[in-house]
């Protein structure tokens, strides 16, 4: 009976799959108007990272988000979504990223599934098929990201 109610604990706990991040949640672009679901990133591997204003970790790791970029054999595709700020201190901070990816605000409905955002950078990593292959709390350097998701550089 505990492994039975230990078993749904942790399904429930589970994080969201990668095909619900990308085609079942709608995002408003922070550099536009426009608003849309993520499933163009299929095909090439994404590092999702959840930042906010006045976050000097997601200014480091987004450096090494673009640091992997250009150093990954795969077309890595970096993603920066902005919690916790409205939309002129989201760009604010995005500019002092450095960020030249795409940039979206999540919808609240998905930071709410995923049990809220205790901290940033949050990063989730997604393979070229679009599963996740692992979610990091805080920053995470270089050598761990290039082993998740360009093995091969």
């Amino acid at each position: 009976m505990l492994r039975l109610a230990s078993l749904i604990i942790l399904l429930c706990a589970a994080p969201l799959s990668a095909a619900q991040l990308t085609v079942d949640y709608q995002f408003k672009d922070l550099r536009g108007q426009t608003t849309s679901n993520l499933a163009h990133l299929h095909g090439k591997p994404v590092a999702m990272m959840f930042f906010e204003p006045e976050c000097p970790w997601c200014i480091k790791q987004a450096k090494v988000l673009k640091k992997l970029h250009q150093e990954c054999e795969q077309q890595l595709h970096p993603v920066a979504l902005g919690i916790n700020g409205d939309n002129v201190r989201l760009k604010r901070a995005l500019f002092r990223l450095n960020f030249p990816f795409e940039a979206y605000r999540p919808p609240s409905n998905l930071v709410q599934d995923m049990g809220g955002i205790p901290a940033t950078p949050i990063l989730l990593l997604l393979d070229e098929n679009g599963v996740l292959i692992k979610g990091y709390r805080g920053y995470t350097a270089m050598g761990e990201l290039k082993a998740q998701l360009c093995p091969t550089a």
